[in-house]
């Protein structure tokens, strides 16, 4: 009888849940760390509003998110199923979907997901948490893209031409350092210029952020890799920090640079502002999000 009820329980906060629109001006933005899943999120609601037994909604809770895991798998691997962008996929569940913008002239293609943190609806970009992936690479790779959206990687500056000429979108930058101390950084617009152009970076005001706006100076540049340079600098700042980037001479940021937490060249993943110097971060995702009109 007591599991019955404890089923019910979290059954009826499933459908609560999954009828929360995001767009809802009564929503309490989810401020916690992004890439943290459906369990998570399920868990701290009915902890939260019933303060059920851990041990008990524990179990209840791996059935319930196997199965939909389920669901969501055999949707993502139906080669037909995609969506006009991350707003429009499962707002429930963050993971790996297949977009297409509608005006951006791109056949289908993953993206990661993040639908938890702060509304949810965004397209990541770029990711970073383990250094397992090298991001030493040339014009061509960056221009395409590299990694694999279910761990870390680059999406590709095409494909952020395509997506953000289409659209108004802001960015997100969120960082973590070595201690576990998470910053972020908010732009109300992002736009990346055509390959002829370099890939600009175009980016509107700095609206929110305990991580500040390290990523200024680059406004205006053009995207820089070690084989291709279109600093402003004497020599490569590309071929010296060993990453492709929006460089100017040098840079306050690099989250392209090379996954360590120190270096005597300061060729690390950083963000001048962080802890006012250029020591390594431990984490580093780079999010748009539509601009609602």
């Amino acid at each position: 009888m007591k599991t019955t009820v404890i089923f019910a329980l979290i059954c009826v906060h499933l459908v609560q849940f999954s009828n929360t629109a995001r767009g809802n001006d009564t929503e309490t933005i989810n401020d916690t760390e992004p890439f943290q899943g459906l369990k998570a999120n399920l868990m701290f609601q009915i902890q939260n509003n019933h303060h059920l037994a851990t041990g008990v909604i524990t179990d209840k809770l791996e059935g319930i998110s196997d199965k939909l895991e389920s669901i969501n798998k055999t949707l993502r691997q139906n080669v037909g199923t995609y969506y006009a962008s991350c707003q429009e996929a499962p707002a429930m569940l963050s993971d790996v979907y297949s977009i297409k913008p509608p005006a951006s002239g791109l056949a289908p293609f993953p993206v990661y997901c993040e639908q938890s943190y702060q509304k949810g609806g965004w397209i990541v970009l770029s990711r970073r948490f383990d250094g397992t992936l090298n991001f030493t690479r040339d014009w061509i790779d960056y221009r395409d893209g590299f990694g694999t959206p279910e761990g870390e990687y680059w999406l590709g500056l095409e494909k952020m031409h395509r997506i953000t000429g289409a659209d108004y979108f802001q960015l997100l930058v969120h960082l973590k350092d070595y201690k576990g101390t998470v910053k972020t950084a908010l732009y109300d617009e992002f736009e990346i210029g055509n390959e002829a152009n370099g890939y600009r970076l175009h980016l509107g005001a700095f609206v929110e952020g305990n991580a500040k706006d390290s990523l200024r100076p680059s406004v205006g540049m053009r995207f820089s890799a070690p084989d291709r340079d279109h600093d402003e600098h004497p020599g490569s700042c590309a071929e010296y920090y060993a990453s492709g980037w929006w460089f100017r001479n040098c840079m306050n940021a690099n989250l392209n640079g090379v996954y360590r937490q120190f270096d005597p060249n300061n060729a690390t993943m950083n963000w001048f502002d962080f802890h006012d110097d250029l020591q390594g971060l431990k984490e580093a995702t780079m999010m748009i999000r539509e601009v609602s009109s």
